[in-house]
């Protein structure tokens, strides 16, 4: 598992989900020797979620004067042959579910779900949703131009809504639209930027501008702000047109031409609306001309107006993401006529589901699915094949529902479950139905297998004679309001392999459910029955175990006939799992939360065993059930002062645990460490979403943050990817003011609830998973790189030899025993830390470390081994013998010889207490505040190594052995430095994120490169003296930075650099691990490919 930055990235929307974003997945820094920096840390990126507005045509689902529409979170337009229709909404108008309103995300799903079914939209009628309806009218205009859709983005939009006949699937969406020739010589056209629906007027040589003349219809009023702004005044409020410009090309050169808006151009009358058109400075008219204004057009988060909320999320092995919610923000009627529209009830419930690029730069489907009543997706899984499974509940009969070949075609009875099939590209459903009986079902939770068989969970009111039960371990209804169920469906969903009861006499719940590569399927969730008629069997737990309520897991073989195992996990109060994953070798992992505490509660080992609540508050909890399903591996809780759910869990192939969900507890109790995010956000009784990693081993987490703003989120689903990248789906009432959006354009909330998708990188630089060094002592350089599954490989003068099969979790090259020739020390997970000299392994400890590095701390001309082993602290190993250094652990650590000679310092981040030198057997305070980030060179030239330091919203430092000196007041991502102008000293390059990379040399800021890196490495590639800069700059490729000139070296991104001198010929080579595309060697301007495989 690749590991890469904690980044909160919030996946900016359209009409279901647009993004942005680098694929910045498993991208690892690897700077060459003391460069290197260290450190987990968190960064934001600037770039992600730059998506624009898109157009969608009309094809029948809009009234038939419609060619194109665009939907923003307060705004639908619709481009007709006359002109454009702005549907206009409250932003405030659900008053119940208002973030505004100061309710917890939890009450406002309890408020829906009490008003949800039948007779939802009568109440909507009564409450009154708001909206106003504008048109801007094309005066003087040609009559019934056509709007022409120009630049497809690549994504469609569907809607399966109805008898098949009646969707509307794969409908291209386009970046423009043209009216061309709407005046005589004039163009209009529409195109969309992240939060700006741009309009421009293209005039050929001799067009006259006065004829351009538009009127609003329907406004308040019109006006000219201070600024130059146009100003269009609703009772819904006001938005603006931006102040225009215009421009012509004069031989190549852009010439500005004065601009300005004019009210009245031509003196019309009031009952033409508000006429507005613009005037004019000179300009060479035999020239075309350009007039550019803009509307200021949200496009928000996920979703409209009204409320929208993500509950799954699941990603593909290309790290494609996969959303699936539910939202009544759809509303694409046609208004008929301007001003308030009495008749809109705000639609109804719909399902959605959306699929974003590995990139993240685009969107490659979104779709509803719903009929005429209440339809909601809970859960969403997805195959090799990239085929989507969706799992909800509805109210809709099959009437106006989808249903297509599905195992229930017939609505059974007021609420029932549906299970839907989605093809790789969103354009058509495989298969959508039911499965129900006479009572209400929900529907949670959906995975599915290799052969396309759908595993399906919630909970059902339906006794056996309407439920359609087959084959499964309990065929039965078991009493009280609710049983759980989990059932297979056929990988052409036609039809149940099985279906079956998991319940006992009283209330019985099932939330999350998995399935392993043996078509085992496990299903847990939460029950009120004891075991004296829920279906216990070998454990972990086989008593209930007090409170109203247990959490349960399950295991079914691979027939559906009968349960491996079935146990509780509890204590002495209402406990509850809400999700479960499982890994490789049938262990399964649960998510949720309880107000137990570790006297009843069934804690061991986990990354806390205290409770940390009080009375009335709820702990989240991980726990980890052995493949046999007879006892727990791990067991802890997560969670501060206050309430704390877990409602997520993924596993990575490495058995980290991903866990999302919303907590009231603020950083000082909260276990926040490295990130996304380790302040909480919200106020009082409002919560922030959490996402957390923990440990293969359940020992500690890896990192544990926020992500919220200043009103309620709640994260409902995770998964994680190949390379540890952690993708999170939930809701969020909170603004672009608080609520971490990508820098740059503005992406504005309007809504109640808008849905948010959160990508996280984690980055752990102080763990390198592959080394250089000359291990066989030959003078030239060897690569030993981690393989994951098929474990550690040594690449030697172009033959590959095993090192382990063990999967190291990370390596670094040092020289132990001062011969001259590197050795590997291996840190080999649950196997301990292990030394590899001369194609020998010894174990040097049976614990596994969290940090590694290495240095001469003695000057004895050989290196020691520095290790933090958690909880045990800081250990040097040194001559075979290990000594304790300090008792804290660090966050990070480097070696680096301030004075240029003699011995190594190690140079320790002890987080709160700051940042520490041990040199001599002593330690110093450097600073009583930690870094994000530090590297070190000789920035002088004076033989001694300075340590460049960043300290976040401090900025860029460096300690030079006595004091520190600032560089930048702005924080850099990263930092780099390498000697690349033979001044004898060495350069810092910094990249600082939106103002891209920059060079500090001699005391001054260079700008080397607007746009920012994922990761850099310097090296002399060349053999001149001086050292290269090496970029990756995710979609446009890796590039070269060489005496002042870029060139790119390939247009594909790398994922992690390692450079040496492979050779012997005393010039640097690099080795690029290009992910699917294996590992490259660039040797003096040409690549060969060393491996096809891709490293961990």
């Amino acid at each position: 598992m690749k590991r890469s930055r904690i980044v909160p990235m919030v996946f900016s929307c359209l009409i279901i989900l647009a993004a942005g974003n680098d694929e910045r997945a498993g991208r690892q820094l690897a700077p060459e020797g003391q460069g290197t920096m260290l450190g987990s840390f968190v960064k934001s990126d600037g770039e992600f979620g730059r998506m624009p507005l898109s157009f969608i045509p009309n094809r029948g689902q809009v009234d038939a004067q419609v060619a194109y529409y665009i939907q923003g979170t307060n705004k639908t337009l619709y481009f007709t042959p006359g002109g454009i229709t702005f549907s206009l909404l409250a932003p405030d108008r659900d008053a119940a579910g208002s973030a505004a309103s100061g309710s917890t995300m939890r009450e406002r799903m309890a408020a829906r779900k009490a008003a949800r079914g039948p007779g939802r939209q009568s109440a909507e009628k009564e409450r009154g949703p708001e909206r106003w309806v504008l048109r801007l009218e094309f005066v003087g205009a040609e009559k019934n131009v056509i709007p022409v859709g120009q630049g497809e983005t690549g994504a469609v939009a569907s809607y399966f809504k109805g008898k098949p006949e009646e969707w509307h699937a794969g409908l291209p969406m386009c970046s423009k639209i043209v009216y061309a020739n709407l005046w005589p010589g004039i163009d209009l056209v529409y195109r969309g930027t992240v939060n700006r629906l741009k309009y421009e007027f293209i005039l050929q040589p001799g067009a006259d501008p006065s004829r351009i003349r538009l009127a609003y219809k329907g406004a308040k009023g019109v006006s000219i702000d201070e600024s130059g702004r146009l100003q269009v005044t609703t009772p819904l409020g006001a938005f603006w047109d931006e102040v225009p410009v215009a421009y012509q090309d004069v031989k190549g050169d852009r010439v500005g031409v004065s601009l300005a808006y004019r009210l009245n151009p031509s003196g019309e009358t009031e009952k033409e609306g508000a006429v507005y058109g613009f005037e004019l400075g000179e300009y060479d008219r035999s020239l075309p001309l350009v007039l550019d204004p803009a509307i200021l057009m949200d496009c928000g988060y996920i979703g409209g107006s009204l409320n929208d909320y993500g509950c799954g999320i699941a990603v593909d092995g290309s790290g494609n993401a996969y959303v699936a919610g539910y939202t009544d923000s759809i509303e694409i009627t046609f208004p008929e006529t301007i001003g308030p529209d009495l008749s809109y009830n705000g639609g109804t419930w719909d399902a959605f589901v959306a699929k974003v690029n590995a990139t993240g730069t685009g969107l490659v489907y979104c779709g509803y699915i719903g009929g005429s009543n209440y339809d909601e997706a809970l859960g969403i899984a997805v195959d090799a094949a990239g085929n989507a499974y969706i799992v909800g509940d509805t109210y809709s009969t099959e009437t106006t529902f989808p249903v297509m070949l599905g195992p229930d075609l017939t609505h059974n009875a007021n609420l029932d479950v549906f299970v839907a099939k989605i093809n790789a590209g969103g354009t058509a459903l495989s298969y959508c139905g039911y499965v129900g009986g006479s009572s209400n079902e929900f529907g949670c939770g959906v995975a599915v297998d290799a052969s396309g068989n759908a595993y399906l969970t919630g909970y059902t009111g339906s006794t056996e004679a309407t439920f359609p039960v087959l084959a499964g371990p309990d065929l039965t209804y078991n009493g009280g309001t609710y049983d759980a169920f989990m059932a297979k469906v056929n990988p052409s969903g036609t039809g149940l392999v099985y279906c079956s009861y998991v319940g006992g006499s009283l209330n019985d719940y099932g939330y999350g459910i998995a399935v392993d590569g043996s078509e085992n399927a496990y299903v847990t969730g939460y029950t009120y029955s004891s075991q004296v008629t829920f279906p216990v069997t070998v454990g972990p737990d086989l008593t209930f175990n007090g409170g109203s309520f247990d959490a349960f897991v399950a295991k079914v073989n691979s027939l559906g006939t009968g349960f491996a195992y079935c146990g509780y996990v509890g204590g002495s109060g209402n406990d509850a799992a809400r999700g479960i994953a499982v890994d490789r070798s049938g262990n399964a992992y649960l998510a949720g939360y309880t107000p137990s505490s570790q006297t009843t509660f069934p804690v061991t080992v986990g990354p806390d065993l205290t409770f940390n609540g009080g009375i009335g508050y709820n702990d989240a909890f991980v726990a980890k059930v052995n493949s046999s399903g007879t006892a727990l591996v791990y067991c802890g809780y997560i969670g501060g002062s206050l309430n704390d759910f877990a409602y997520g869990i993924a596993v990575d192939s490495s058995g980290n645990a991903y866990l999302t969900g919303d907590t009231t507890s603020t950083e000082a109790t909260f276990p926040v460490i490295v990130g996304p995010d380790l302040t909480f956000n919200g106020s009082g009784s409002l919560n922030d979403a959490f996402a957390a990693k923990v440990n293969a081993s359940g020992t500690a987490l890896g990192y544990c943050g926020y992500v919220g703003g200043s009103l309620s989120e709640a994260g409902q689903g995770i998964a994680a990817d190949a390379w540890g990248n952690a993708y999170v789906t939930g809701y969020t009432g909170s603004t672009q003011a608080t609520f971490p959006v990508t820098a740059g354009p503005d992406l504005t909330h309007n809504g109640a609830g808008d849905v948010f998708v959160a990508k996280i990188y984690y980055f752990d630089e102080r763990i390198p998973r592959h080394a250089v060094g000359d291990f066989d002592g030959d003078g030239t350089d060897e690569i030993a790189m981690d393989f994951g599954t098929v474990g550690g490989w040594m690449w030697n003068n172009g033959v590959w030899t095993p090192l382990t099969a063990s999967d190291p979790e990370s390596m670094i090259a040092a020289d132990v025993d001062g011969n001259g020739q590197d050795e590997i020390a291996a840190d080999l997970g649950t196997g301990g830390l292990w030394l590899w000299q001369g194609g020998v392994w010894t174990q040097l400890s049976g614990a596994n470390v969290e940090c590694l590095t290495a240095g001469d701390v003695d000057a004895d001309a050989s290196d020691e081994i520095v290790g933090d082993f958690g909880g045990a602290g800081l250990w040097l190993y040194d001559g075979g013998a290990w000594t304790q250094i300090s008792g804290v652990n660090v966050e990070s650590m480097m070696t680096a010889r301030p004075g240029g000679t003699g011995a190594a310092a190690i140079i320790g981040d002890f987080g709160a207490v700051g940042l520490w030198l041990w040199n001599g057997g002593a330690w110093t305070q450097l600073s009583g505040v930690n870094v994000d980030s530090m590297a070190a060179g000789d920035l002088d030239g004076l033989g001694g190594e300075d340590l460049a330091g960043d300290f976040g919203p401090s900025g860029l430092w460096t300690w030079s052995g006595s004091a520190w000196t600032q560089l930048s007041g702005v924080n850099a991502d990263s930092v780099v430095l390498g000697g690349i102008d033979l001044s004898g000293g060495q350069e810092i390059i910094g990249d600082f994120a939106l103002t891209g990379l920059w060079l500090w040399n001699s005391g001054t800021w260079t700008q080397l490169s607007g746009v920012n890196a994922d990761s850099m490495i310097v090296a002399d590639v060349d053999g001149d003296g001086a050292k290269e800069v090496i970029g990756d700059f995710a979609v446009l490729g890796l590039w070269l930075w060489d005496n002042g000139n870029w060139s790119q070296v390939s247009g594909a991104n790398a994922e992690n650099c390692l450079a040496g001198d492979m050779d012997g010929d005393n010039q640097v080579e690099i080795s690029v691990d290009f992910g699917s595309l294996g590992v490259w060697l660039w040797n003096n301007g040409a690549w060969s490919q060393i491996s096809t495989n891709n490293p961990d």
